[in-house]
């Protein structure tokens, strides 16, 4: 009996999760009564919200049928247990999605929370392209035959704010999980990484907590106005290293599991891609493309030539690719910015 409960107790803590320690303890209060309470009241709560998709999934699907099953779960294998080695939760599995959550706790102040929430990014993008299991995955003949060169990859959004944090659903079924527009807005930034060619997008909420050390280690990528906000919000990137068998510079047996400090992460052992060099000259560009808080100063023909220029250097960089198919899409026939431009746009894709 005493071994029966132990594993229901165990599963409960796995189905629940994090979110759901509080719905657990509350319910115990309730004595003989029999039924769980899905009316109790939700408590804010303000935390880094997480969400992660695998491209291509719909296609990996349709070919592995069953066996997706296996691929979903050893990638989950991975991405769990890099959130909860930095400090966070992992809420809700969607399918090909996950939804993270990291919440200041204890000795851990927001910053070490922020960054170290960054740092799961980072951990799980490294350790997914060295997986041999879902690199064998990968190369399967059925997959590659329907999507030449396929690798897995994932999209990763990041955001602040609060949430409403309860039991949600009914005596049927209840999920311990969060509610909140800023919840909605990690998942649209994860969407918004195929537009932008890259793997993390940060709101400028999440880049504001880093420490400056850190934040110097960004780029900012542009200034939207995402679906469900009319605010216009900062993005930003943390251009995540190749490994030399994927044809970057970083050791392929690179130890990510040493307790390494915040700083000393991302500063020796996962440094990002761009050059010190390369993130300055950017930020000339993306400021004459932004213009300022207004678009006053904006200069695109300066800005246009700036990011070829980088483009020398980065043949595929997602960011100046994106933002030069911005200008021409949206500049007069002299090139330049349109009269009425604001320093921001419309993100007109999720």
């Amino acid at each position: 009996v005493e071994q029966a409960l132990h594993k229901i107790a165990e599963l409960m803590r796995l189905g629940f999760g994090e979110a759901g320690a509080h719905i657990i303890k509350e319910n115990m209060r309730l004595g003989d009564r029999v039924e769980v309470n899905s009316e109790m009241k939700g408590k804010v709560v303000h935390a880094i919200y997480g969400f992660c998709d695998i491209r291509n999934f719909t296609d990996c699907t349709e070919v592995l049928q069953g066996d997706v099953v296996n691929l979903v779960n050893e990638v989950a294998a991975i991405v769990h247990e890099c959130v909860v080695d930095n400090l966070g939760a992992p809420n809700k599995n969607i399918g090909d999605a996950f939804l993270l959550v990291w919440k200041p706790k204890g000795s851990h102040g927001i910053t070490e929370v922020a960054e170290s929430a960054l740092r799961s990014y980072v951990r799980i993008i490294i350790e997914i392209s060295r997986c041999k299991k879902l690199d064998r995955w990968a190369r399967r003949k059925e997959i590659q035959t329907r999507i030449p060169g396929f690798r897995l990859r994932m999209g990763f959004g990041l955001h602040y704010g609060w949430a409403i944090e309860g039991a949600i659903g009914s005596l049927h079924k209840i999920d311990a999980s969060y509610l909140s527009p800023h919840v909605n807005m990690a998942s649209r930034l994860e969407s918004a990484t195929k537009q932008f060619g890259v793997s993390v997008l940060l709101s400028e909420d999440v880049w504001a907590l880093l420490s400056p050390e850190i934040q110097d280690l960004c780029r900012k990528v542009d200034r939207v106005t995402l679906k469900g906000s009319s605010k216009p919000m900062k993005l930003f990137t943390y251009d995540v290293p190749e490994t030399v068998l994927r044809g970057g510079t970083l050791e392929d047996d690179v130890d990510l599991r040493c307790a390494h400090s915040l700083h000393q992460f991302f500063t020796t052992v996962v440094p990002p891609s761009t050059e010190t060099g390369f993130r300055n000259l950017w930020q000339f560009a993306i400021d004459g493309y932004l213009g300022g808080p207004e678009g006053r100063t904006a200069d695109w023909v300066m800005s246009r030539k700036l990011l070829v220029s980088l483009l020398e250097q980065r043949q595929d960089d997602g960011p100046a690719l994106n933002l030069l198919a911005v200008m021409k899409k949206l500049a007069g026939p002299d090139g330049r910015h349109p009269d009425n431009w604001p320093g921001y746009r419309v993100l007109e894709d999720k």
